[in-house]
């Protein structure tokens, strides 16, 4: 065995301390579904009448050459397959006219290969295969259309090309923006970012982004000044410029799709839905070891992301390019995140909003702040009215709510009978045992003129009502005992949960934040009344009754079931309470409902005694 020489040791320790500092990469995935790049490609050639091009065409227009009508499609390799309309006239010009010799149509398949171009900036498409049928079999192609398509046709198609620039540019500004450390540090890692291959399938296009974490660099003091102390000068600022944030980019792809795709609309409209119930759990919780926005970052853009290939698949070459410069950019900070802890990457106010000008380079400061007041748009996104009915106050607001018609729900003598003073003393009124009864006969005309009211609408079909009546009297039992306020160490206080769930209804301020006025729905007992019975029916008539829940077992208590689940937990929630695969706490609180949902259906308001001890 040959002796270690202290030579050989310096130079074995001086390469174990190289390879330790070598760099690791991290690739990014830049993905390109072919409707978009059919998109680019029309935008960037076929841009005549009826999706045409012209090949060539001489000065009398005699010879012409002309491609139209493109379609894009990919192999299971990731080569371009494009065909399109092909059509040629030859003729020899004479004397100012034309004496034409022969017209013809086809079609051209070509087979293009993706490669990157010289400088790594940007795609290019080299043709590997070129075929050309004719429309007719028994019409062959003239001999001077392959002439023609050799010198014509072959460069253009291969001059097509898609600029990688704006990707990589949204990428490097927003690691620059979202990850702390030394300027040299950072700087080091952003002129890593590199495109480093083409693959893909019968999808989609895929280039590949990578960047380099060295192995040595020591970030143990960055880590510590993740946020800045103004950022997280409390918990609140983070989840706070979080849900403006998540807020603003659904609503802004909403408008952006509106006349497209009504079925994303809807997906979005969930998103944001299912967004705002994770940062009620991430409240609930109170966890302050954690950055909150983080995790609900990750949930929201794991919902959102199907949703963006959809809209780059009908977008244009621009818009395209700022949707795919924004989905490289955030998947690189994530993959940055997932496998460098030492970074601490910041989903601060700061990083939220260089994230948004990435597609609005115009959005203002005052577009992504924390804004408590309702949103017509907003309700509309969620498709809810855009106007709710401002909140009921006073003698001649207590009028208006009793002034409908009682229908079936309420004999009209008793509705007369009801004195509108009743509705403040509701507002202040903490029931005990030797009230209960009263207190219960007065809150049923209140959720029955309510439910009267939310019936007016017209979205519950008829032989739906009795569902829809036992679902709001047990949602509101579920909820808080039929209670908007409790005796706290003597005093009357509005029900509050610690997930920021308020009165009656237990209408949450941050999921419903810019749907309802939530000082209404702490002060005012028939406000927010109002408000859970519209949530209610819109779960039950645009969600459960729409997707049929009760077609799949459990008939019409179904419909409540999951109504009700939706209300607990979010539209993803549906059909949670068939699923096996449900939690037991979950479970739980479905069971505790349909037992109440059954007891007023057979007892009516005198089951909610329960809750009073009687």
């Amino acid at each position: 065995m040959p002796t270690l020489t202290l030579k050989s040791l310096l130079l074995f320790c001086a390469l174990a301390l190289a390879q330790h500092a070598l760099a690791r990469p991290v690739t990014v995935p830049v993905k390109l579904n072919y409707q978009f790049v059919e998109n680019v490609v029309r935008g960037q050639l076929f841009t005549g009448e009826g999706n045409s091009a012209d090949m060539y065409a001489d000065e009398w227009r005699c010879n012409v050459l002309t491609l139209s009508n493109p379609g894009i499609a990919g192999t299971s390799d990731g080569q371009l397959l494009l065909e399109a309309g092909l059509t040629a006239q030859g003729g020899t010009p004479l004397g100012g006219s034309c004496i034409p010799l022969f017209t013809w149509s086809g079609v051209i398949k070509t087979q293009q290969k993706p490669v990157l171009s010289a400088d790594g900036m940007g795609l290019a498409f080299q043709i590997t295969s070129l075929d050309i049928e004719p429309a007719d079999p028994a019409q062959p192609m003239p001999p001077i259309m392959q002439q023609w398509v050799t010198a014509f046709v072959n460069p253009v198609l291969e001059s097509l090309s898609f600029d990688l620039k704006p990707v990589l540019g949204a990428t490097q500004g927003l690691l620059q923006e979202a990850i702390p450390g030394a300027d040299k540090d950072i700087q080091t890692l952003v002129n890593s970012l590199a495109f480093v291959g083409i693959g893909g399938d019968s999808e989609n296009l895929t280039v590949t982004l990578q960047l380099e974490l060295p192995e040595a660099w020591d970030l143990a003091a960055a880590s510590s000044e993740s946020f800045s102390e103004s950022e997280l000068a409390s918990w609140d600022t983070a989840w706070q410029s979080w849900d403006a944030f998540a807020t603003w980019l659904i609503k802004s792809l909403a408008t952006q799709s509106a006349v497209r795709n009504p079925e994303l609309i809807q997906a979005l409209a969930d998103s944001l839905l299912e967004a705002r119930y994770d940062l009620r759990q991430a409240l609930a919780e109170n966890d302050q070891t954690r950055d909150p926005v983080r995790d609900l970052f990750v949930k929201t853009w794991d919902r959102l992301t199907p949703l963006l290939q959809q809209e780059l698949a009908n977008s244009a070459e621009l818009q395209g390019a700022q949707f795919l410069g924004f989905m490289s950019a955030v998947d690189a900070l994530m993959a940055v995140d997932e496998v460098a802890d030492q970074f601490s990457v910041k989903f601060d106010s700061g990083t939220l909003r260089a994230l948004a000008r990435l597609i609005n380079p115009a959005v203002t400061d005052a577009e992504l702040d924390y804004s408590t007041e309702v949103d017509p748009e907003l309700r509309k996104l969620l498709g809810l009215d855009p106007d709710f009915e401002a909140t009921l106050d006073g003698t001649d607001a207590a009028d208006k709510l009793w002034s409908a018609p009682l229908a079936f729900l309420i004999p009209p003598a008793e509705a007369a009978q009801l004195d509108p003073a009743l509705v403040k003393k509701l507002n202040r009124w903490v029931p005990n045992r030797s009230d209960v009864d009263s207190y219960l006969t007065a809150m049923q005309l209140l959720l029955d003129a309510i439910a009267t009211r939310g019936l007016e609408k017209g979205k519950v079909p008829q032989r739906f009502f009795p569902v829809y009546e036992h679902l709001l009297l047990a949602t509101a039992w579920q909820e808080s005992c039929w209670r908007q306020n409790e005796n706290r160490n003597g005093q009357v206080t509005p029900l509050k949960s610690s997930a920021g769930s308020v009165g009656l209804m237990q209408v949450n301020q941050h999921v419903w934040r810019g749907v309802y006025n939530i000082k209404s729905l702490v002060d005012d007992i028939s406000y927010n009344a109002k408000a859970g019975n519209e949530i209610l029916i819109h779960y039950l008539a645009d969600y459960a009754i729409k997707r049929k829940e009760h077609e799949l077992g459990g008939g019409a208590d179904a419909l409540a079931r999951s109504a009700y689940a939706m209300y607990n937990g979010g539209p993803g929630h549906i059909s949670r309470y068939r699923k096996n695969t449900t939690s037991k706490s979950l479970k739980q609180i479905d069971a505790a409902f349909l037992k109440k949902y059954r007891a007023i259906r057979t007892r009516g308001a005198s089951a909610v005694k329960s809750c009073y001890g009687s």
